[in-house]
């Protein structure tokens, strides 16, 4: 009698461990298919987020156009693509070059910071405690125009991207 008992409980206890594994299996399968599903949602939204912010920001003359002026307090303005890790630095740096011209009327232009005679690369590092402050540029600014199409001022400013310019500018500044 006892060893039917035995047999009997052992079923139990096998048809028992039988239940938690699939459980268990179907619980993962729930698991990995709501994360796949998550995860494509995720990325779904991130993809039209991207396309509006970057749509709006193109097509709008007022919005931010990722450039940035730099005021120092010597007086220097430099525009450019502003970071700020692990410094503040500008990529793609422009500086406004002064030049007097042959009727002694002061001309105002821009010059690629690569374009210097000490011929840098480019990037500009900044002591945080000489920056005065920082302006983001809009999309319908005149130096945005200016880098986009150097022949589209007109009057004073003028864009020199010219080693001439910039070593004009260098000149002046140093005599002063």
């Amino acid at each position: 009698m006892e060893a039917r008992i035995q047999k009997s409980e052992k079923i139990k206890v096998k048809l028992k461990n039988k239940n938690p594994n699939k459980n268990m299996l179907k619980n993962k399968k729930l698991f990995i298919t709501l994360f796949f599903v998550i995860l494509v949602i995720l990325i779904g939204l991130g993809i039209w987020i991207g396309i509006t912010m970057v749509g709006s920001h193109a097509t709008d003359p007022a919005a931010p156009s990722g450039y940035t002026a730099v005021y120092m307090t010597s007086g220097d303005i430099y525009f450019g693509k502003l970071h700020s890790f692990p410094k503040p630095y500008l990529t793609d740096a422009l500086y406004v070059t002064r030049n007097t011209g042959q009727n002694g009327q002061t001309q105002l232009g821009l010059a690629t910071f690569k374009s210097a005679f000490w011929s840098p690369v480019g990037e500009i590092y900044f002591n945080p405690s000489q920056v005065l402050f920082t302006a983001p540029l809009r999309n319908d600014s005149q130096i945005i125009t200016a880098i986009q199409n150097p022949t589209s001022l007109s009057g004073g400013a003028q864009s020199g991207n010219t080693q001439s310019g910039a070593a004009n500018s260098t000149a002046s500044s140093t005599t002063k």
